[in-house]
């Protein structure tokens, strides 16, 4: 996985309700997540994050819906509160950008370090 190359520990949830479980059990830096899941989707995993985790970064990733095309899915993300938005297909390059620059700007906000769903390399 390209993640766990660049030096991440990386977790893995099938929807946005077990992603929840993860995260109040590991604590990470970031979370990346599809927008259209099943039993929880992406929009309401974002704003539970918000007020739950507000030290996570979060990175939405959209390919649209059948609803929703691909800019209206990422504008509801970053309404919810996403950290950085992706729109699929995602090169390996915008992925590991996107960690960097959401976990960096998710501390700076908050002036404070976290730990994901990616958890950073110790330096």
């Amino acid at each position: 996985m390209v993640l766990q190359r660049a030096g991440h520990t990386v977790d893995l949830a099938a929807d946005g309700a077990e992603a929840l479980i993860v995260v109040a059990s590991r604590t990470p830096d970031a979370v990346i997540t599809d927008l259209w899941m099943p039993n929880l989707d992406g929009l309401d995993l974002i704003r539970i994050l918000r007020s739950q985790f507000p030290a996570v970064a979060v990175i939405a990733l959209s390919g649209g819906s059948r609803r929703y095309n691909q800019e209206l899915s990422l504008d509801q993300a970053r309404s919810a509160g996403a950290t950085q938005l992706l729109m699929k297909p995602v090169s390996t390059r915008d992925l590991l950008d996107a960690v960097s620059q959401s976990m960096h700007a998710q501390r700076a906000a908050l002036n404070a370090t976290a730990s994901c769903l990616v958890k950073s390399p110790k330096l």
